[in-house]
């Protein structure tokens, strides 16, 4: 049976999400330069110095609640460096498992889990906020390995939670699996950040300063993935993307949008307070904003 020439076969369009405008590139390029060379000039020299920039954004970097490596204080006081060992730790883990790709949030039983660890931050964060105050006593004294420990687990709920928000926005072919899908794999996962919480309480140095730069790193990459969603979202390529290499336009501009927030923060605090130093306890008592 022939086809009539007026009849065409059906044929699915695909439209590859890779294949960008130019005028789209150039313009992301340019803000990209721009505004992230801005900040690297502006900002601390040295790797260190771009780290405590970061941590000078989101992180009150008092003195006493922070580790010291070589005489020279963390990016990011103990907390917010466990909150984002956390993170990248958990990130390179699932990775590790192929679990890159995942859509599906942990079922409830995990999920109360990990709440329990967001809750054990809560309780230890206000307990630490207000032993600011003169005269509180509190629940117990608070310490920088209570901090750490708290925000390694904080750390592991949200990578569990951003990571199949963002690939739900992201990937054309979902992979259904969720992050973490029984215990088995929640304890190996716990194993491990006791194991960074281990190497980070040996107060070594080296250790420290490698973990200061990561958990920097850590807040980079989650930005840059919020950001980056915002970006697809704007470009209307939601759940159009099929690998890792199509995404590094949306990537670019999530981190250039990340840079942008976290310049910004930067410029203000500094037009503030006069220094790249973190606040002094005095100061904290009236101004802070972070516990």
């Amino acid at each position: 049976m022939s086809i009539s020439s007026t009849e065409t076969p059906s044929a699915e369009v695909i439209i590859h999400p890779n294949t960008y405008s130019k005028a789209s590139i150039w313009v992301a390029a340019t803000l990209a330069i721009a505004i992230i060379g801005l900040w690297l000039i502006a900002t601390p020299a040295g790797i260190l110095g771009k780290a405590d920039a970061v941590g000078y954004a989101i992180c009150h970097r008092i003195t006493v609640r922070s580790f010291e490596a070589f005489d020279r204080q963390l990016p990011l006081c103990a907390r917010c460096t466990g909150i984002y060992l956390g993170v990248v730790s958990g990130l390179m883990l699932l990775v590790a498992g192929g679990r890159s790709k995942v859509t599906r949030l942990p079922n409830w039983r995990i999920m109360i889990v990990l709440g329990a660890f967001v809750v054990a931050l809560g309780i230890d964060g206000l307990n630490s906020y207000f032993h600011l105050f003169p005269g509180f006593k509190g629940i117990y004294t608070p310490n920088n390995t209570l901090r750490l420990i708290t925000g390694v687990f904080c750390g592991l709920t949200f990578i569990n939670l951003l990571l199949p928000i963002f690939n739900s926005a992201v990937w054309a072919k979902a992979d259904r699996r969720a992050p973490i899908e029984n215990f088995k794999e929640l304890a190996g996962m716990c194993l491990v950040a006791c194991l960074v919480i281990a190497a980070a309480l040996t107060h070594r140095s080296g250790i420290l300063l490698i973990f200061g730069v990561l958990s920097a790193l850590g807040v980079l990459i989650a930005l840059t993935m919020i950001c980056s969603v915002m970006a697809i979202a704007l470009m209307q390529r939601d759940q159009s993307y099929v690998q890792w290499r199509e995404l590094w336009l949306p990537f670019l501009i999530g981190l250039t949008i990340a840079i942008t927030l976290i310049g910004g923060i930067d410029f203000l605090r500094y037009a503030f307070t006069g220094t790249w130093e973190g606040f002094n306890m005095d100061v904290s008592a009236i101004l802070v904003w972070r516990v």
